[in-house]
């Protein structure tokens, strides 16, 4: 209680100018961090997005004046004026206030201060930015991985958290986790090339303790590809490194993960059929796949009896599609079943079943 008396206090006494005839600044009309996620011991950019405020100029001197958790230099801190009416300021918590993150911790729930010219004749209201524990939100989240911002963009930063403890054999990592990642389903990728040290630092993901990893991206600079490029999803893997420089390899690899760019609609999940529903000797069936994912090709496999054909669906990304004679390929078999597998490029199993085949008497029931 104590706390909260002295910040508010404090608050009150930042706005005391005002009763002086001083002029106030109308408050920012976006503020927002880079990275959105960060650690109390990382660098972290804030910035204030001035648009509208009026009594300010472009490129106009303005400083921070904060109080909670403490002012390091007891004075105003300049702000870079990064162009376009934003000003920013780029800090690591733990240096820039001379605390421990659990003393940051142990203080506010949030960083309060102000902005205002070097005189303070004029000023903002009070403003603040909530601190953020990324580990222990996101460890009780339960999820594999998470990122944020949500609404990222192909030239912003992209933040993505890994929990390394929920992939089974995944821990202990021998040396590093890498980001092995590509955009819109591997068309642009950077791979985790192990034998490579440059691309291990450049893939590298930070840990931030207890098996919870962070990694930082631009994807346009990342990927290397252009402001122009549609950007319509980020697919990835986290991938341990053996540590062995003589012999560099993977030793491991969590399961692919796929984020939706912001405001490209939702696929529809691939839908594979069959036709007819219920297959006999005689019938043609056919294989179709809807949806596929881009740059996916389909391929069958049928066993029946001692024999085994085999081809490839037909189409693109929106369906492929494929037809087999049953009756022309196994004429000369005795069976009352097929085993199909479909799989893609990659041998990733789509379909690995039996399917019986259907007496005509059956058939008519």
């Amino acid at each position: 209680m104590n706390k909260l008396i002295l910040i508010l206090f404090m608050g009150m006494m930042c706005m005391a100018p005002f009763a002086k005839g001083q002029q106030a600044i109308a408050d920012p009309d976006r503020m927002w961090t880079v990275p959105s996620v960060y650690t109390m011991d990382e660098p972290v950019t804030w910035n204030f997005d001035f648009a509208s405020a009026e009594q300010l100029s472009d490129g106009e001197p303005l400083y921070l004046w904060i109080w909670a958790p403490t002012n390091p230099t007891g004075a105003p801190i300049p702000l870079t004026y990064s162009g376009e009416r934003v000003w920013s300021i780029t800090f690591t918590p733990t240096d820039f206030f001379g605390m421990t993150v659990e003393q940051l911790w142990a203080n506010t729930e949030n960083f309060f201060f102000l902005l205002r010219d070097i005189d303070a004749n004029k000023l903002t209201g009070t403003l603040s930015f909530p601190k953020q524990d990324a580990v222990k939100s996101f460890v009780e989240s339960g999820e594999q991985f998470a990122f944020a911002p949500s609404d990222f963009q192909l030239g912003s930063t992209l933040s993505i958290l890994f929990n390394a403890n929920l992939v089974p054999d995944f821990l202990p990592a021998p040396a590093s986790v890498h980001l092995h990642a590509g955009l819109n389903d591997w068309d642009a990728k950077q791979e985790f090339q192990a034998w490579l040290p440059d691309i291990r630092e450049k893939t590298a993901f930070r840990h931030i303790g207890n098996g919870i990893y962070k990694k930082d991206i631009i994807p346009e600079s990342y990927f290397g590809v252009t402001d122009e490029y549609e950007m319509e999803n980020f697919v990835f893997l986290a991938v341990k490194y053996n540590g062995n420089d003589a012999q560099p390899d993977w030793a491991g690899a969590s399961p692919d993960f796929r984020i939706i760019a912001p405001g490209v609609p939702e696929p529809l999940p691939p839908a594979l059929s069959f036709f007819p529903l219920k297959i006999s000797a005689r019938d043609v069936l056919v294989i179709t796949r809807d949806n596929n994912i881009r740059g996916q090709r389909l391929s069958y496999t049928i066993t029946g009896g001692s024999k085994t054909i085999s081809g490839n669906l037909e189409g693109n990304m929106a369906r492929q599609r494929a037809y087999i004679n049953i009756q022309k390929e196994f004429s000369e078999q005795t069976i009352d079943k097929i085993h199909l597998l479909i799989k893609d490029q990659n041998g990733v199993a789509i379909y690995n079943q039996d399917m019986p085949l259907m007496k005509e008497d059956d058939l008519l029931q």
